[in-house]
């Protein structure tokens, strides 16, 4: 049985790894419930952050007037997990203490979303859906999850917190993300194996490229475009170190 999740799991990174990037993590939710992917709770919030991840796309693209059935999508999934899960955490986070404050914090988000969606604040909408997406990873904060897999939460979040930065125009604050996911590079090479090592070159060089383009004042497109990137080639580590743990004899 766990083999087959796995394998089901690595199949949904590759289809998810060919998909655009979005503002939220849908691999890094894959890879958190990967452990019971078939769980109620698993189930409910892929769910969640799927249809998360949908409104964030469009408001990024921005490329119609009314977002009202993505929207509507969001608060359905939304209303699915309030409904379990608002005051009582499920079985894997029952230790949690925190866990009615999380879901509540989450409630008071998806409102003020809601509200600047329905007002036609779309930018500013868009920027919140990035700064819940980069807080997906505090209701897995009691699952006992390894070393490995904060690393990953924090990177994702670093990355959200990097494109709000750009979005914002926040030179300062995309500074220190850069910085911060150059650490972040740092503690993922040591669980790369040296065949696909490519991964953190190509980081590595975004990162700088990144860095260079911020302190010069680089136009927006130019920089949002290297920090999509870079979430590709993060992506692309993460789902080959866990394939070289799952399947360590697996050669590409």
């Amino acid at each position: 049985m766990r083999i087959a999740a796995r394998l089901i799991i690595t199949l949904g990174l590759a289809i998810l790894l060919t998909m655009p990037v979005a503002a939220c993590d849908d691999t890094l939710v894959m890879l958190l419930t990967a452990q019971n992917p078939s769980s109620e709770f698993s189930r409910v919030i892929r769910s969640f952050n799927t249809d998360l991840t949908t409104l964030g796309l469009a408001l990024k693209a921005m490329e119609k007037t009314d977002y009202s059935s993505e929207l509507a999508q969001v608060m359905e999934s939304w209303l699915e997990f309030s409904k379990k899960y608002m005051t009582s955490p499920p079985p894997e986070a029952r230790n949690d203490l925190r866990w009615a404050a999380k879901t509540s914090e989450t409630a008071r988000s998806i409102g003020e979303i809601r509200k600047l969606v329905t007002e036609k604040h779309f930018t500013q909408a868009h920027d919140r859906i990035l700064e819940l997406s980069g807080k997906i990873g505090m209701f897995f904060e009691a699952f006992g999850v390894s070393d490995e897999k904060q690393l990953f939460i924090a990177t994702s979040a670093n990355l959200t917190s990097l494109e709000r930065a750009l979005l914002n125009s926040d030179q300062q604050r995309a500074t220190a993300m850069t910085k911060e996911l150059t650490k972040n590079l740092e503690s993922f090479q040591p669980l790369l194996k040296e065949e696909n090592s490519t991964g953190s070159e190509k980081a590595s060089a975004l990162l700088s490229e990144l860095a260079a383009g911020i302190a010069k004042g680089d136009k927006l497109p130019a920089l949002d475009a290297k920090c999509q990137q870079l979430q590709v080639v993060f992506e692309e580590m993460r789902s080959r170190i866990l394939l070289q743990e799952w399947f360590p004899g697996l050669k590409d």
